[in-house]
């Protein structure tokens, strides 16, 4: 049976993926958001997937919220070994909680009014499908987001608007023609194989399920992504 999901990203790409694969699992989008000196990642997906992240990098609760452009500001403390000294570093981690969807960050001896001045920074809109986040006043995002998915038999999506600079991860060669674009395979010494999918307007790099790497072209040209307005 043929199934279809679409998905925001947090610069506003949508994207829509078709196919007989299994398309339900969870998806995340991540961006680089610089504000001076200072360059931020923050990742957007369900609230349940910033409950999950928050759990990771060991928040056990979170001990402030504020109300934030219509939404809830969640903060609580953590830390993180430098692994060249072994110190551990205060973390504030960030959530932003829309009806459905969040954006989390985390923020370095940060204090929840550098939270609450982050977020300030940014204009969050969420939708049906995913939320936006753009930047305001000196912030800037100075590469397209990344949406994350896992489509299993297939593997890792990392899927992003196509632009002059993106196109330069490109090999030199001429990859093989495929419904929509091109598609590349390449190698990264010690990690193996990958494909490159070059589209009309998305730069979709696959990483195989480490079984599955001669079957992923095969796999992938079952699979529909594209762009879609709105």
């Amino acid at each position: 049976m043929r199934r279809q999901v679409t998905h925001r990203s947090l610069d506003g790409t949508r994207v829509r993926l078709a196919g007989t694969h299994d398309l339900g699992r969870p998806w995340t989008s991540v961006a680089q958001v610089a504000d001076g000196q200072r360059l931020h990642e923050i990742s957007s997906g369900t609230r349940a997937d910033a409950e999950a992240w928050a759990d990771d990098v060991g928040v056990d609760r979170f001990r402030q919220e504020f109300r934030v452009q219509g939404g809830r500001l969640r903060v609580g403390h953590t830390a993180a070994r430098d692994p060249d000294t072994g110190v551990n570093d205060p973390v504030l981690a960030a959530v932003w909680e829309g009806r459905r969807h969040a954006v989390f960050t985390h923020l370095y001896h940060g204090r929840p009014a550098d939270a609450v001045a982050f977020f300030g920074k940014l204009r969050l809109t969420e939708h049906d499908d995913g939320i936006t986040a753009v930047p305001r006043g000196r912030a800037v995002v100075p590469e397209p987001a990344e949406l994350v998915k896992e489509v299993p038999g297939l593997g890792l999506l990392e899927i992003s608007a196509l632009t002059a600079r993106s196109r330069r991860r490109l090999p030199g060669w001429r990859g093989a023609s495929v419904a929509g674009g091109e598609l590349f395979q390449d190698t990264v010494e010690g990690q193996g194989p990958y494909f490159l999918l070059a589209l009309r307007s998305l730069l979709v790099t696959v990483l195989p399920e480490e079984d599955r790497v001669r079957e992923a072209p095969r796999r992938l040209a079952e699979l529909t992504i594209e762009a879609v307005r709105g």
